[in-house]
């Protein structure tokens, strides 16, 4: 069975023969493909999208994927020549005696960054003589890096002993309480490659201690907001603990129909979304003074909304279950099962703002869809068969 791939960070054809590639359907966007001289064919013979980079490892050359650390007793330790291709960084501690770097046994090649300490970056050409890498050089302790989702806290600050380089790739967010004096002291300078979340009067503490910022998104919460990290549905109950707030959200606010306009009114002073806003007609207009973008998605129901955030298979049989006929909300993936009938979509739906994917069985129910869509940011589908085989959709790294 052949096999498709959506996107792949790295792909490894180093020990890759046509044998291995022999499955492979088409692969559609690579970050970067590593291969040998011998191999190099394998390249035209792969069906392959986009191709970010390539780079032709000699033989000899083995693949060392995350963050190599050269430090005193790493160096010692190699008595025999080493060559390592490094996809990722290397980290050249502050107590390397400059004489092991001399030796001449450490050979790499490095696609990503060299972080150094100043007296020792002119030793290194010898031994990074090959590869797409950025040499940085540091002053006190090496950098510390971290990966993911980072939150810097209070509680993190005070763990420091020395100044730190902090160097993210992810997602770093600043807690809402951070000490921004105490950040100044003890954080010597940031790197982030990915995303920021920041409060705005954490703002200018931050470029302070960046040299750039490109390639970065930097996400600002406005002054005085509380941010919502979950959807939020709200009844004439819940919302009343809150009193006059500014709501900051990446995700869906839900109004039930109990939501009046004067709990509104007294309960929530602004609304800064870059998702939806689920209400009742009644209160739309009100909805659209209080949201702070103009292109924030305000969807109204006239009896009752029903919100798809995960999958999920209707059947014609929970239509007919439903009292009133009903707004949906796709802002995941909705499957229409086989027995879904056209009429019962007519009488049971109002509209279908779709935000994500909807699917059906039978493509004569599009035809229905088109009619009764009101927003569509987001697909519509007939059923794949799933005779053409298996699909893969992202992969880190891949070897073959």
């Amino acid at each position: 069975m052949n096999q498709r791939i959506g996107n792949v960070g790295l792909l490894n054809l180093l020990d890759a023969t046509e044998e291995s590639i022999k499955g492979i359907e088409r692969i559609e966007n690579v970050g970067m493909v590593l291969y040998r001289e011998g191999n190099a064919g394998l390249l035209s013979a792969l069906n392959i999208g986009n191709i970010g980079s390539t780079s032709e490892v000699p033989e000899g050359y083995s693949l060392f994927n995350g963050i190599l650390k050269l430090d005193d007793a790493y160096l010692k330790s190699i008595s025999e020549p080493v060559h390592l291709l490094v996809n990722g960084e290397v980290i050249v501690d502050k107590n390397v005696h400059p004489d092991d770097l001399k030796k001449g046994l450490l050979h790499l090649m490095v696609n990503g960054k060299v972080y150094s300490p100043a007296h020792l970056s002119g030793l290194l050409s010898p031994i990074i003589s090959k590869g797409a890498f950025e040499l940085e050089s540091y002053q006190g302790t090496p950098p510390r890096m971290e990966s993911g989702k980072f939150t810097l806290t209070n509680s993190f600050l005070q763990a420091i002993d020395e100044q730190a380089f902090l160097v993210i790739s992810g997602v770093l967010s600043f807690s809402k309480d951070l000490n921004m004096e105490k950040f100044d002291e003890k954080i010597s300078k940031l790197e982030v490659h990915g995303k920021i979340f920041l409060y705005e009067e954490q703002e200018a503490f931050l470029y302070k201690k960046t040299a750039s910022l490109a390639g970065c998104k930097i996400e600002v919460i406005p002054a005085g907001y509380e941010v919502l990290n979950r959807t939020l549905r709200l009844n004439n109950r819940s919302i009343r603990r809150f009193k006059q707030k500014k709501l900051y959200t990446k995700k869906p606010i839900l109004f039930d129909v109990d939501v009046t306009r004067e709990l509104i009114t007294e309960t929530i002073a602004k609304v800064h979304s870059t998702s939806v806003i689920v209400c009742h007609e009644q209160v739309e207009d009100l909805m659209y003074e209080l949201t702070s973008l103009l292109d924030t998605e305000i969807l109204s129901y006239e009896h009752s909304f029903i919100m798809i955030e995960g999958e999920e298979v209707w059947s014609n049989e929970q239509f007919l279950a439903l009292d009133d006929p009903t707004n949906f909300i796709v802002n995941g993936k909705l499957i229409l099962n086989k027995d879904v009938s056209e009429d019962v979509l007519r009488n049971k739906v109002v509209a279908i703002d779709n935000l994500g994917e909807v699917t059906v069985h039978d493509k004569k129910l599009i035809g229905v869809l088109q009619n009764i869509i009101r927003v569509n940011t987001g697909s519509v589908e007939e059923e794949k068969s799933k005779e053409n085989g298996a699909a893969l959709h992202n992969v880190g790294k891949l070897s073959l």
